[in-house]
This record gives structure tokens, sequence and C-alpha cells, in this order.
């Protein structure tokens, strides 16, 4: 079976601020205006990676996975199911998809599981925007990290990439070195970042260049992670999460010939190139609302 990160879903304070820092910074386009209650952006082909909610609250509504037909989501209904998490949805629609799973995972998580999505045809007209290239992958921390781990590992399917001892797990859904990773918290559970990929080190450049002459500063990097080997910049966005751009990240093309690895005795592992994470970096990030006063149900 196949899965691929589909899309991350926000509440936010100021839905007009957040959908043009999107826009202004990782160079997103906006595909479908709404009524003003949310606004869907994307970096390549598909109707949204970036769903913007409108809310009195800021924090994580719901994280969208997309699998390749009805049969496989029929198989995660099931696996579902079997697994005794809760199913919020079995048909749940919003604006560019249908008949979608929506599953409550461990730490308060919102899982969307979906077989299409809409799809505007590439063209000379309609070219890549510049920048992103797709929502890459998602980095939570959940005081219930043992349980969230188990959950995307066994009931979703990824497999292990590379682990920093317990305090955090880098899992795949496909070739990309991670789609998910997992951390320890102290307390609760949040969406630490959600990232977007840059076609190169040439684009980096340009993203940084961007940030800078818009008076914003980055938060950390540029640096490159051990786990993955990609090469991140992370910045700071309007509703008090955080957006990374990155690129150069491992592909794992051969499952059965990778070994993960352990990086817990790499004093460098978050960052080989210099500077380790500014002070209570892991306490950043959007909290994940409850399901029960999801602004999107």
């Amino acid at each position: 079976m196949s899965m691929q990160i589909g899309h991350v879903a926000l509440q936010v304070h100021e839905l007009q601020t957040s959908a043009d820092h999107a826009r202004e910074t990782f160079g997103l386009r906006r595909t479908e205006a709404g009524d003003g209650s949310a606004a869907y952006l994307t970096a390549n082909d598909k109707h949204h990676e970036l769903e913007l909610i409108a809310s009195s609250r800021a924090g994580l509504d719901h994280i969208g996975l997309e699998v390749e037909s009805a049969e496989e989501l029929g198989i995660f209904r099931d696996r579902i199911v079997s697994s005794g998490a809760t199913m919020l949805s079995v048909n749940h629609t919003e604006p560019g998809l249908t008949g979608a799973l929506r599953v409550l995972a461990p730490g308060g998580i919102v899982f969307e599981i979906y077989a299409a999505i809409t799809r505007e045809p590439l063209s000379l007209e309609n070219a890549p925007p510049p920048l992103a290239r797709k929502l890459g992958h998602l980095t939570l921390f959940s005081v219930e990290k043992p349980a969230l781990e188990r959950f995307i590992l066994e009931v979703l399917g990824f497999r292990v990439s590379d682990r920093i001892g317990d305090f955090g797990t880098w899992m795949r859904c496909g070739p990309d070195h991670h789609g998910l990773a997992v951390g320890q918290a102290a307390e609760g559970t949040r969406l630490h970042h959600y990232a977007f990929e840059l076609e190169g080190w040439a684009t980096v450049e340009v993203f940084a260049d961007r940030v800078a002459k818009s008076g914003q500063q980055l938060l950390w990097g540029p640096g490159r992670h051990g786990p993955g080997f990609n090469v991140f910049t992370y910045l700071a966005d309007p509703a008090g999460g955080i957006g990374e751009a990155y690129t150069d990240l491992l592909r794992i093309e051969n499952d059965a010939a990778y070994r993960p690895i352990d990086w817990s005795t790499e004093p460098r592992a978050l960052n080989l190139w210099g500077p380790q994470a500014p002070p209570g970096w892991n306490e950043l990030g959007l909290p994940a609302l409850p399901a029960a006063t999801s602004a999107s149900f």
C-alpha cells in the first residue's frame, strides 16, 4: 500500500495575515478563497496542502494523508476499527476532497485519510509556483509519544527511519526519509512544525533573502540535520506556529537495504554544521486542538 503526506490544517486568528504569509514566504498559491472562514493553498497541482481555518484559537486542526485508491482506504478503515481507535467520520467532505475517514489518534491528533484530492493539471500557463515544491513532513511533540508512535507505525503503516534514543522518532510512508516525526513532550501534544520542500540549495538562498526583505528573521538555520541529512531553515508564522523550508532530504529507495540510525550518541545530531537548537526549541509550536471543538467539523 502507498500513502503520502497530503495536507495540514491549522486554525488561525488572522486568516488573511496567515494566508499572505504562506504566499509571500513559501510561494504557495491560493486555490480557493472560500466564504471567508477558510483559505486553501498549495505548492503544486493539489487543491490544497495548507488549509487555514479562521478561529478564536490557534492550533492544529488535523493532518491529511492521501492513499491511492478506494480499496486502500477501505483497508485503513478496517485497521482503524480493529485498533479500537475512535473513528470520527467515515465520509467527511471538505473542499477538494470527498469521502475522507477521520480518526482520533493518541495525543488528540486528528488524522484525515482520503483516496483522492482535486488536482489542477500543470502547464506553461499554470506552472508550479516559486520556492516550495510540496508539503514534505510534519513534526509532533506529545506526552503520549509511545502510543502515538505505535499508532503511526501499526495502524497507518509508517516505517521507522531514524531515532534519537527515546527523545524522537522519524518515520516514513514513502521514499522520503520522513513524513512524520514524533518527539517526547513533558505535557500536552502539539504540532512543532510543518515543512515545505524547496528545489535546492539555491532556492534556500532565495527563500532566506525573501524572509530578510520582509523584515522577518529565521529562528534557526541554515543547518543540516542528522536524521534525514536535510538542509533546514525555520521561520515563525503569524499564528505562532513554525514553518520549515528544507532541501536535500535523504530518499530511501530500497527498504530492505536500509537500516535505521540511532543518533543518540552524536551530540551534533540536530545540526551537523553548527549551533544546536535555540533555548526552549522543543516547547514551540501549535497545540493540537480537541476534536470536539475542531472548527472544520
